[in-house]
């Protein structure tokens, strides 16, 4: 292996180390400007490059089940039959409200360590479901016990009255 080989292997690894330094992936060269300069000499040994690849994931446990409904049988199956308490959250991909409605009701369920579930059914796609339990404005959230509707709330609401929501559903 030539030393101009070396060189150029490690200017694009240095090149790499720049560019990717922002996503995570760390590429350390230990050299100095002498190694550098005795590469190129013939008679020195290649120069020993340690590259150490660091990524950070994040793991967190999962503290509540969250699924979408696919149809309604899926959401007989998941929601009716459920053991435990449902929360169906009725929403849209367009819907400005729902979309700030659903981390905050994410948040919250997870705060309840399993003891809810919650299910998510796109109006647009499960439009019997919708017509079924009279969604007529977006987003509406109706809780389910023991396969029956327990309540219900329409339009986004403070976290205050979602926790409650939440808590009268569980007791």
């Amino acid at each position: 292996m030539s030393s101009r080989f070396i060189l150029r292997s490690l200017r694009a690894f240095s090149k790499q180390g720049r560019a990717h330094s922002n996503t995570g992936l760390f590429h350390t060269a230990n050299l100095s400007t002498a190694l550098l300069r005795k590469a190129h000499h013939p008679h020195y040994p290649a120069v020993n490059i340690n590259y150490n690849v660091q990524r950070h994931v994040a793991t967190a446990e999962k503290k509540f089940e969250c699924f979408n409904i696919q149809d309604a049988k899926d959401f007989q199956t998941r929601v009716i039959e459920s053991p435990v308490p449902v929360i169906v959250d009725f929403h849209a991909t367009w819907c400005g409200p729902c979309k700030l409605l659903g981390p905050r009701l994410e948040a919250i369920i997870s705060n309840k360590e399993g003891q809810v579930s919650l299910a998510k059914v796109d109006v647009d796609e499960n439009v019997e479901i919708a017509m079924e339990y009279l969604v007529e404005s977006l987003p509406t959230v109706i809780g389910f016990k023991n396969g029956r509707k327990i309540n219900k709330f329409i339009g986004l609401q403070e976290d205050d009255a979602i926790d409650s929501f939440v808590e009268k559903l569980i007791h």
